[in-house]
């Protein structure tokens, strides 16, 4: 029986990488991959076809940063598969940097314009927009969409006696890694994600309830974090109920 193996955020940059790589080493999985419109879907399905014509792959759509539409796909990918071996958690997002020229102005006035032009503090800020949801949208996407999805998901990553692995490849370190290195050596040079600090953290939060200790995070935080989920979980599940079986 074939593993199948589902990445978000494939379309492109090291989640596209990733598929390649993944088919590279085992054409025989089924790849199911997760973008966030139905023409990106199929336009990143043909392209790992051109590369993989004899590959297994199909195509769920999923918003991370629309809790509706995380919903859905659970859904869909609950009636599709009996389980899921692995699962890819990159879809991500940044926030956009922009230059604070209020600022910069009162650094000009104040003499500390050298200090914040060389070091750019005060200076540069970020804009996270809120969703649809009210939560902000880098938040939504990177966080807790995936979150949602995995416990959504459940049946199909606990359901066995082997359990499914959760890689959470949206982190910090693999961002700044991509910048020095090409996607595909990016994704080739991650012998196993699950070594990331960050993707076991995380995982454990979905499913075990805790950190497993490698972050600098105490338990109280750690469940304080973790309840937060549950709550905002629970509004969603609520305000979403019509889209649950």
């Amino acid at each position: 029986m074939e593993r199948v193996v589902l990445v978000t955020g494939a379309s492109g940059g090291v989640g596209l990488a990733l598929c390649q790589r993944l088919l590279d080493e085992d054409g025989r999985i089924h790849l199911c991959i997760a973008c966030r419109n139905e023409q990106k879907s199929e336009a990143t399905r043909d392209l790992i076809l051109a590369s993989h014509p004899s590959a297994q792959v199909s195509t769920v759509e999923v918003d991370l940063g629309n809790l509706a539409s995380v919903l859905r796909a659970a859904r869909e990918l609950r009636c599709r598969f009996q389980r899921l071996d692995f699962v890819y958690l990159n879809a991500g997002i940044m926030p956009n940097p922009h230059v604070n020229f209020k600022a910069l102005w009162h650094g000009l006035l104040s003499g500390r314009v050298l200090h914040m032009l060389t070091t750019a503090e005060g200076i540069m800020t970020q804009t996270d927009r809120l969703n649809g949801d009210g939560l902000q949208e880098v938040f939504a996407t990177n966080l807790f969409g995936h979150f949602m999805l995995v416990r959504q998901l459940q049946a199909l990553l606990c359901g066995n006696e082997k359990p499914s692995r959760l890689i959470w490849t949206s982190s910090s370190n693999a961002r700044e890694s991509a910048f020095s290195l090409s996607d595909y050596q990016h994704a080739k040079g991650q012998e196993s994600y699950s070594s990331s600090k960050y993707a076991t953290d995380l995982t454990s939060v979905v499913l075990n309830r805790k950190f497993n200790g490698q972050m600098d995070v105490d338990e109280d935080t750690a469940e304080k974090f973790y309840q937060k989920l549950l709550e905002l979980e629970e509004q969603t599940l609520e305000k979403y109920r019509d889209l649950l079986d």
